[in-house]
């Protein structure tokens, strides 16, 4: 069946009919917000399989062909009725209720750092004498665009300010705060401007395809004695691609294993992205006598 063979089934109908009755492992997303919240879904080029009425898959079919996503097929519903008649054609693969699939993840390198804390591989804020996280640490997420890392560590128990200059970017990040069910700290300001990066010190600041090198200082002052930087954007080697070209936002090979040298170095590795791009990532801990 062809819903069962694609990346995400996308039901377009409202919160009522969803509840009603929907395809098994499906991801509710009503198509007025669609526009605004592509950022939930996988990255592009994925496949999705839309269910909604006619109008609704027509419109979300132009939109996601738009941003390079595959639609592989579609399930025509115009009533609750019609949902049910496809549960007794395609019995145990209809459910009720309000479950609704995760289909957006956090970078890879972010998700490599929060399994390092989980298996215990790395000690991350104040813990007791069983290795319990005593309290929440404290995050912040520079350029945090459509606000996939910062959500995915809020959810994993920390406190995050995540900053962008973009205030639709910050739109589509908050509303999938909301859907995620997450408390994040957005703010939206420039950071080459004053104020706009905060006056305290944190467990974890993470830099994910963004680069300011004058933030560079400000990133070492700001991690706690005993906390983390964590960057993963382009390095050279990206110019042969389509973007970015500008050297202003392209790493060299050592470049932050030379900012961060008085850092203890975790992870230094050029990875690629799924479109083939070189990014560096990197991790390093900042000595807790620093």
């Amino acid at each position: 069946m062809l819903f069962t063979k694609a990346d995400g089934i996308l039901d377009l109908r409202s919160l009522e009919d969803y509840k009603a009755g929907h395809l098994n492992n499906s991801t509710w997303l009503s198509i007025n917000d669609l526009p605004e919240s592509l950022n939930a879904l996988p990255a592009a080029p994925a496949s999705l399989y839309l269910v909604g009425d006619k109008d609704q898959i027509e419109a979300a079919s132009l939109l996601l062909d738009s941003k390079s996503y595959q639609v592989t097929g579609s399930l025509v519903i115009e009533s609750q009725k019609a949902m049910q008649q496809w549960a007794n054609k395609l019995p145990g693969l209809v459910e009720n209720g309000s479950q609704s699939k995760t289909l957006w993840s956090p970078s890879l390198l972010v998700k490599e750092f929060v399994d390092l804390i989980h298996n215990q591989s790395l000690t991350f804020g104040e813990v007791d004498k069983v290795g319990k996280v005593v309290y929440r640490p404290s995050v912040l997420d520079i350029g945090c665009g459509g606000g996939r890392d910062a959500i995915f560590l809020a959810k994993n128990r920390m406190n995050v300010i995540a900053i962008d200059h973009e205030a639709k970017v910050l739109k589509r990040a908050k509303a999938l705060s909301s859907l995620s069910g997450t408390s994040v700290k957005f703010k939206c300001c420039d950071i080459k401007k004053q104020g706009c990066l905060p006056e305290q010190q944190f467990d974890l600041i993470t830099v994910v395809r963004f680069l300011n090198r004058d933030m560079y200082d400000y990133i070492k002052k700001a991690t706690r004695p005993g906390g983390f930087v964590l960057f993963q954007t382009f390095v050279e080697g990206v110019e042969q691609f389509s973007s970015p070209k500008n050297p202003n936002f392209i790493l060299g090979k050592t470049e932050l294993a030379e900012v961060f040298a008085g850092f203890n170095i975790i992870i230094d590795r050029i990875d690629k992205l799924n479109d083939g791009r070189p990014v560096l990532s990197f991790i390093a801990q900042k000595a807790c006598s620093q």
